[in-house]
């Protein structure tokens, strides 16, 4: 597990720096996606990836297993969507 802790600062936009040490350390470069996500009194970053995805839509089920998600099979080609869409709708990328 890696441990870096860091004082950051947010300017009048919203926006912070993440310091070197944090970046060396998850591997992000200029361009990087992130995921960011807010849990409880917490704001988590974490790099953009299929898995990050999938952990915070198991994350959510134990936060509310009741909730039902409606399944539909699809055959054929419209079974393949835009991907940057789905991930818009689902507050994954900002709306361009």
């Amino acid at each position: 597990m890696i441990y870096v802790e860091a004082i950051v600062k947010v300017d009048k936009q919203g926006r912070m720096v993440l310091p070197r040490d944090v970046r060396i350390a998850l591997g992000i470069e200029g361009g990087a996606e992130m995921v960011c996500r807010v849990v409880g009194n917490k704001v988590i970053l974490e790099r953009f990836s299929i898995e990050s995805i999938q952990r915070a839509f198991a994350d959510l089920e134990e936060v509310a297993p009741s909730l039902e998600v409606d399944t539909v099979e699809v055959e054929g080609e419209d079974k393949y969507f835009d991907s940057e869409y789905a991930l818009r709708k689902i507050g994954i990328r900002g709306v361009s």
